[in-house]
């Protein structure tokens, strides 16, 4: 008797912790693997539940939980702001205690960084942003930086100066550095202008 006292309440709060957790007598967690996301504003969609994605969440589960041999196809309600991502396994069918081959691969917008070079009449300029270099040669009246993450802060630094120049930054206090955030397009940085020694 006491056995079987223990056995109801058992499934009784078993159906109470379910209906809690959304489960229409669905006993699978439909779980999603997420790489990349360095952005805000993703919202997955399945069975008419949006699940807003937290920035640099690697995992995330649907509160509706889903039973063995239901279908579920997992789609992106909303792309992140400056960044794409897309699904793989996103539709199947759940047959396992944790449903997780759902996968969302997202990668950041990328742009270039332009500025205007003034008076670079001789070679040996070399421009810095973090690990990425370019060396503009004589005569040259620009300078880019390819494939800067959308909204990354940027600081260029002038790391070595033409031979017989020196080159300034416009609006820079000590001349040899810029900074700023890069925008959602190509964004234009500060112009350099090199004088003779």
């Amino acid at each position: 008797m006491k056995n079987l006292y223990l056995r109801s309440m058992l499934a009784a709060a078993c159906a109470v912790t379910l209906a809690a957790c959304g489960g229409s007598g669905g006993n699978l967690y439909l779980q999603v693997n997420v790489g990349g996301l360095a952005k805000d504003g993703l919202i997955l969609l399945n069975d008419g539940e949006r699940l807003p994605v937290p920035l640099g969440q690697g995992t995330v589960v649907f509160t509706k939980l889903v039973k063995t041999d239901d279908r579920y196809d997992i789609t992106i309600a909303q792309q992140p702001n400056g960044a794409v991502c897309s699904i793989t396994n996103g539709s199947g069918k759940a047959s396992s205690y944790s449903v997780t081959t759902a996968v969302v691969n997202c990668k950041t917008n990328t742009y270039a960084l332009r500025g205007t070079i003034t008076g670079l009449t001789a070679g040996g300029l070399r421009l810095v942003m973090g690990p990425t270099g370019t060396s503009p040669r004589a005569g040259t009246t620009a300078y880019e930086f390819k494939d800067v993450d959308d909204g990354a802060k940027y600081g260029i630094t002038v790391l070595t100066q033409p031979t017989g120049l020196t080159c300034r930054f416009q609006g820079s206090i000590n001349g040899s550095d810029t900074a700023g955030k890069m925008g959602s397009a190509d964004t234009t940085a500060a112009t350099l202008d090199c004088t003779p020694q």
